[in-house]
């Protein structure tokens, strides 16, 4: 009797610390930083559910390039490791032939309405395209400089110590936090930011700063950038004609 009841206790014991290390490595499993490639340049590290949300959602394909330290030294598309990848869609199969319907009744005998009446689809509403609020952030110092000879046409200084171009000063700040703030959330809501990377903030380091980190977090196009260098350059060139009258 003393054995069996000593042989319980042992098997019990042995069980759980096997359920001890079986969690344990589950754990170590879904705390383990996941990176993945995307355009030819790696991105990471985020956590396993953050790298399986994005598959579900399909903001990364199920082919996708992934690598973690399990994986050892070679990276696996995500379909062939313990990922969740978004559901398969199903077409389904084609609709019973229906019968055969009648003929349309002679013209002269449809009833006539009195009036027409046209049907038109339902609009459906479009996502916000990304670059869209990068594009006015670029083209800012050209709006700038509309605003500003439209000042000089006016008869007011621009340039000078008074109300009027302090006004325009805060206009302009005000406008381009704004607009650089509607860029990051769009940047966000895209999913090209996961980890929630600071961008805002980068403003304050002229939109030049911003679009360079931009483009370093999200891996967005560099048009805004480009563009937002020749509005530069155009505004000091006008600025420089205008001072000159």
């Amino acid at each position: 009797m003393r054995k069996q009841s000593r042989k319980i206790v042992v098997e019990f014991i042995n069980y759980n610390m096997y359920r001890i290390f079986a969690n344990s490595d589950m754990r170590r499993g879904l705390m383990a930083d996941w990176y993945y490639e995307e355009n030819g340049a790696q991105r990471g590290p985020l956590s396993e559910s953050d790298l399986n949300s994005m598959l579900v959602n399909h903001l990364l394909p199920p082919d996708t390039l992934v690598w973690t330290e399990s994986l050892g030294s070679s990276w696996k598309p995500a379909s062939q490791t313990h990922l969740e990848a978004a559901p398969q869609r199903v077409t389904p199969p084609p609709l019973p032939k229906s019968e055969a319907a009648p003929p349309p009744l002679p013209a002269a005998a449809a009833p006539s309405l009195g009036r027409q009446v046209t049907v038109s689809p339902i609009p459906v509403p479009g996502g916000i395209p990304t670059e869209k609020w990068a594009m006015w952030l670029a083209c800012l110092p050209l709006i700038l400089l509309a605003v500003e000879i439209a000042f000089v046409s006016a008869g007011f200084d621009p340039y000078g110590h008074n109300p009027q171009a302090g006004g325009l000063s805060i206009w302009t700040g005000i406008a381009t936090i704004w607009l650089a703030y509607k860029d990051a959330k769009a940047v966000n809501n895209a999913g090209r930011n996961p980890q929630r990377k600071w961008l805002l903030p980068f403003i304050l380091l002229m939109p030049l700063g911003y679009f360079i980190r931009r483009w370093y977090v999200a891996a967005t196009p560099l048009t805004p950038l480009w563009i937002c260098i020749v509005s530069a350059v155009v505004y000091v060139m006008g600025v420089g004609a205008l001072t000159a009258q």
